[in-house]
C-alpha cells in the first residue's frame, strides 16, 4: 500500500469506531474483515461484518450527530459522525452499505498525495 498523507491519530480514531461497531455487531460470533487496496489516486479501506445489519429506514441517518441506534446508556451516537468529519478533512469519503441479518460493509476511501498533490 502507498503511503496516505493524514493525521494517524485522526485516522486510527476512525478505524477503531468503525471496528468498535463491528465487534458489537457480530455478538462474539462473527466475523471481520478488513481489506485494503489502492487505484487511481485513492486508497480504499473497506471494513466488512457479518453482524446485525443496519436497518434502510437508518442508513440515511447513520452518519448524523447524535444518532444511535444502541440502547440509552450503551452509545453516545458521535462515534461515525466525528469519523465521517475526520474522512471529509482528509478530502476522502466514507460510506456504508447493510442488510438486516446480513452485516454491514464500510468503505473509506482517501486521496494519495505527494507534497500537497494529488497524484
Amino acid at each position: 500500500m502507498p503511503l496516505v498523507e493524514c493525521y494517524p491519530s485522526q485516522i486510527n480514531q476512525v478505524l477503531l469506531n468503525l471496528l468498535q461497531n463491528a465487534a458489537q455487531a457480530i455478538r462474539q460470533q462473527g466475523e471481520v474483515w478488513i481489506k485494503t487496496e489502492a487505484e487511481q489516486g485513492w486508497v480504499r479501506i473497506i471494513i466488512r461484518d457479518n453482524g446485525c445489519g443496519i436497518a434502510d429506514d437508518h442508513l440515511s441517518r447513520i452518519f448524523d450527530p447524535f444518532f444511535t441506534t444502541k440502547p440509552v446508556g450503551t452509545g453516545t451516537g458521535l462515534g461515525l459522525s466525528i469519523s465521517y468529519g475526520i474522512i471529509e478533512k482528509h478530502g476522502g469519503k466514507i460510506r456504508v452499505a447493510s442488510a438486516i441479518n446480513q452485516g454491514s460493509e464500510f468503505t473509506i476511501e482517501l486521496p494519495l498525495r505527494f507534497m500537497g498533490r494529488m497524484i
